[in-house]
């Protein structure tokens, strides 16, 4: 048996006292364990050999809305440490969310007579807290101490009485047994059993009901005063059936204020009994636990890690020179409360003297606020311009260094607890941490340097919450599902494993990033946060944003509501009663932003302008980001419907000609930028598919057209807004070397508009499935649904392994690719290299899809009418063309011995003067050239 421990856990503080000689102790308590304790995080090993010392541990807890280490929940704001005790929260901002899709969504499913319903019930489900290291099994007990607080009133104006959190017994408090990972809460609970009570007077045990399950149990129980005290236990002891088979009873006991002891017994089956122990609550109960006991019979702790630093990623497109010095912003997500975070930054990941040494370069407040939970925008100036050099960068909380992740030691030791930022992974040894990080997991954060050929990996569909991708002698299997459940960091062993031997500079997170309303609709902003983390801060994905430049565009799904676009996504954050809590619109946008940003206030009604522009410091490449649904028109295609014209449900027709796909401003910024931009490639991001080659959701429409107008799939896809999707590849035809990708379809594909000569690809998905079907007649040469001609190099898709339309060999990974990229401007015709990567594959590997695209700028954009002669001017300079009546034509960038190439004039007559301009930062120079 291991060393017993006791917690005795107060206001001031806790101790910890070897308790080996103290058995006249009942034997329910042999070990408390409290909020913010963690007895087994520096046990080396999964089994103790010695008992351990004696200790008294002085650490104060203050109130906070962290729940404090060594506990593991997928609902934080349900917990937090008041007075000095772990406590139950009840309210929370935007805590009144509802399952639900866009309003669309009831229409394409044929819900409720295809209309949205407006009323609903906002009662939340249980939520739990469980303790990282105690999995039981076999004999073990459980003693917890409640004082009940009464019940919160949260009534507001409008509020039905009939809503399950009004009802006595929907409010309980109590200890939840038998789950099977660390995630099973809310309306997830697969496996886990409450021992509770319930404000209505009753006791027992409260299951998940199923078909053919176990039902609940109950016995009759005081109903409780605020300010009582009461201590619920659990017994699970082996018994055998005469069959020499054994089986599991567990009596449950309540005792009273008064001192009476309640209790309720029953048998199950083994499995039943086993798995992790925790904290259960619901309703608007308020309590607070004071102890929370443990006796592990022959059970050992696991070994388990935690990071403090979730992660602090630089923000490659803020990246900027500002009065000579070169700056760029990071955000710093971290586990608890503090006050400062400092980030230092050398160009050696092991400076001289050590980093404690190096000169701080960027410093900021930690905030916790009603939508920033623990968050950091951190501006940094750098020691060196980024195309000098790499650079490498540590993150300090408070004085102490909290760059490291100790649980990729853990999860390389096989001895992960489960799934979500504070454990490692669970899966074993082999899950694909990426590069050449430590087995101790002590890496640095680095900033690759910043010179062509220009490496970017495109990455989407994220979320990740079943099963397990592993080899085997018949090929790659998925296994688990089940007791699986949970948010993985990664799909497949070996993901990434390869990673650095691309040589990629910069991470573009591109459309489906974290999926916020997956697997639920968080109902306050640590659960927002809490799934943002499980998704993009597990060990794989920390280390791959802390080790490169990154790009973050979310979709969607990362809003929390699948779909959001348009007018609508505007409405619903503007007014009530529209069948979703607004403030949980409001509080998604806030978070949203400011993770992409860094902004520090995000106005919670503006519809954000999120396209920018990266250009690389040696302005030869230009990365852009931009935002095709939040600007876009309905995608309702009625039109005066209630004044007559009802009959027509599709006169707004999505190719009407004054549908807007980018909308007024953001595409006059783009034509500018497209115009003017010296880079002589650009790639741009976040047009979730131009070209209309992807069905919709067929199935559940129960139609047999490819592309149904008034389908929420196809109405999804950029290439619905039939005209705005012209007008942007007329635009980005205009020029050479352009590229667009996007993410979101769940498939990867590189294809090309041959009128227009406009390169588009779509990536990922990186942990999700669900790709969308391609429509009749998809081939290497082919026509999307209005038309457009196309030559199509890859198709990566679930079903098909090329543009042909092959199936997938037996046995081949499953298809979870990355969409690998290279533009390298220094050629005098700069190329362009794409090709689909899966997770497991090293570069030497064939690109996945049936082939991959390299090119020359002189391939893309339309036919020429025209070139710009070549010429002299001004070394390593920015030249823009325009006519002589001062109308931007394009730009593009002079040699280092002051060359000007002869360059491709799109919509321009041979033989007129036009105006070449050169700037190189400091000088200018002007002629008037005649073209050829």
């Amino acid at each position: 048996m291991p060393a017993l421990i006791n917690i005795s856990f107060g206001k001031n503080g806790f101790a910890m006292t070897n308790k080996n000689d103290m058995n006249e102790l009942d034997r329910r308590k042999f070990i408390q364990l409290s909020s913010g304790a963690m007895v087994a995080a520096s046990v080396a090993g999964s089994a103790l050999t010695k008992p351990v010392a004696a200790q008294t541990v002085t650490t104060a807890l203050p109130d906070s809305l962290y729940h404090g280490s060594g506990w593991e929940t997928f609902n934080p704001g349900f917990w937090q440490v008041k007075d000095g005790l772990l406590r139950r929260r009840i309210k929370n901002y935007g805590d009144r969310a509802r399952k639900t899709g866009f309003p669309y969504h009831y229409e394409t499913h044929q819900k409720n007579d295809g209309v949205m319903p407006m009323e609903y019930d906002p009662s939340l489900p249980a939520g739990v807290l469980y303790r990282k290291e105690w999995k039981l099994a076999d004999e073990w007990s459980i003693t917890a101490q409640f004082v009940y607080h009464g019940n919160v009133d949260v009534r507001r104006e409008g509020d039905s009485e009939t809503w399950q959190m009004f009802q006595p017994g929907y409010g309980l408090m109590g200890i939840a047994f038998g789950s099977k990972n660390l995630f099973e809460s809310y309306d997830k609970v697969r496996n886990a059993t409450f021992v509770t009570w319930r404000d209505d007077g009753k006791f027992g045990f409260l299951r998940k009901s199923s078909k053919g399950g176990r039902p609940s149990k109950w016995v009759d129980a005081p109903v409780l005063e605020e300010g009582d005290v009461v201590e619920i236990s659990l017994v699970a002891e082996l018994r055998e059936k005469n069959t020499g088979e054994t089986y599991t009873q567990l009596t449950a006991n309540l005792v009273t204020p008064g001192g009476q002891e309640i209790s309720i017994s029953e048998s199950v089956g083994n499995r039943s009994a086993e798995g992790y122990v925790g904290l259960v609550g619901r309703g608007v109960t308020d309590f607070s636990v004071p102890s929370f006991n443990v006796d592990p019979g022959s059970n050992q702790p696991l070994r388990i890690a935690e990071v403090d630093c979730y992660t602090c990623y630089p923000l490659g497109d803020t990246l900027h020179e500002d009065q000579g010095q070169w700056k760029v912003r990071f955000v710093g997500l971290f586990a608890s409360d503090g006050e400062r975070v400092e980030l230092r930054v050398a160009d050696s990941p092991n400076p001289k003297g050590g980093w404690q040494q190096v000169e701080v370069a960027g410093v900021a407040d930690i905030v916790n606020h009603e939508w920033r939970r623990n968050t950091a925008t951190i501006d940094v100036t750098l020691p060196a311009n980024p195309a000098s050099k790499t650079l490498f960068y540590t993150v300090w909380k408070d004085g102490r260094d909290v760059t490291s992740d100790p649980r990729i030691a853990g999860d390389r030791a096989g001895a992960g607890t489960g799934a979500g930022a504070g454990t490692g992974t669970g899966t074993g040894a082999g899950t694909g941490y990426v590069g050449d990080v430590p087995e101790s997991g002590n890496y640095v954060g680095r900033l690759p340097q910043l010179q062509a050929p220009y490496k970017i990996c495109g990455l989407s569909c994220h979320a990740l919450t079943s099963g397990l991708q592993q080899r085997t002698e018949q090929g790659w299997k998925i296994l688990g599902g089940g007791d699986q459940w949970q948010f993985r960091d990664q799909p497949t062993v070996e993901a990434y494993k390869h990673l650095d031997d691309y040589g990629f500079q910069v991470m573009c997170w591109e459309d489906d990033v974290w999926y916020m309303e997956l697997v639920l609709y968080p109902p306050s902003t640590d659960d927002a946060y809490k799934t943002v983390i499980a998704s993009i801060a597990g060990p794989t994905t920390r280390w791959q944003m802390m080790r490169h430049w990154n790009v973050i565009n979310p979709g969607d799904h990362d809003y929390g509501m699948d779909d959001v676009k348009g007018p609508e996504q505007i409405v619903i954050r503007l007014k009530d009663g529209l069948g979703q809590d607004r403030d949980y619109m409001r509080r998604n946008f806030q978070i949203v932003q400011h993770l992409i940003t860094g902004d520090e206030e995000v106005d919670p009604l503006a519809n954000p302008k999120k396209w920018r522009a990266w250009k690389m410091p040696n302005r030869d490449f230009t990365f852009v980001i931009l935002d095709s649904r939040l600007w876009r028109s309905s995608q309702d295609t009625a039109m005066w419907d209630d004044e007559g014209w009802g009959h027509q449900r599709e006169l707004y027709d999505r190719a009407d000609p004054t549908r807007s796909l980018l909308g007024e401003e953001q595409f006059a910024w783009l034509q500018q930028l497209v115009k003017t931009d010296a880079s002589r490639l650009i790639c741009l991001t976040g047009i979730n598919g131009m070209h209309t080659v992807w069905t919709g959701g067929k199935a559940y429409s129960k139609t047999d057209e490819d592309f149904p107008q008034r389908d929420r799939v196809a109405a999804d896809y950029a290439g619905w807004v039939a005209a705005g999707a012209d007008r942007v590849l007329e635009l980005l035809g205009s020029r050479d070397g352009i590229v667009s990708v996007y993410g979101d379809v769940h498939n990867g594909c590189i294809m090309k508009n041959k009128e227009h000569g406009v390169i588009e690809c779509s990536f990922g998905p990186i942990g999700r499935s669900g790709g969308r079907s391609v429509i009749s007649g998809f081939g290497r040469e082919m026509q999307d649904y209005d038309g457009r001609p196309l030559e199509v190099t890859a198709l990566y898709h679930k079903t098909h392994a090329d543009p042909d339309l092959n199936k997938h060999d037996s046995g081949a990974p499953f298809y979870w690719n990355f969409l690998e990229m290279a533009f390298d401007p220094r050629q005098v015709d700069p190329t362009i290299d794409l090709r689909v990567r899966n997770l497991v594959d090293p570069p030497s590997e064939q690109p996945r899809g049936g082939g991959f695209l390299r090119t020359a700028a002189s391939g893309t954009g339309r036919t020429p009418s025209s070139y710009l002669p070549e010429i002299n001017t001004l070394p390593n300079a920015d030249i823009r063309v325009v006519s002589t009546e001062g109308e931007p034509i394009r730009g593009t960038r002079s040699g280092a011995d002051g060359r000007l190439t002869k360059t491709a004039l799109v919509g321009i007559k041979q033989g007129i003067d036009v105006i070449v301009t050169a700037y190189d930062g400091q000088r200018s120079q002007s002629q008037v050239v005649t073209t050829v």
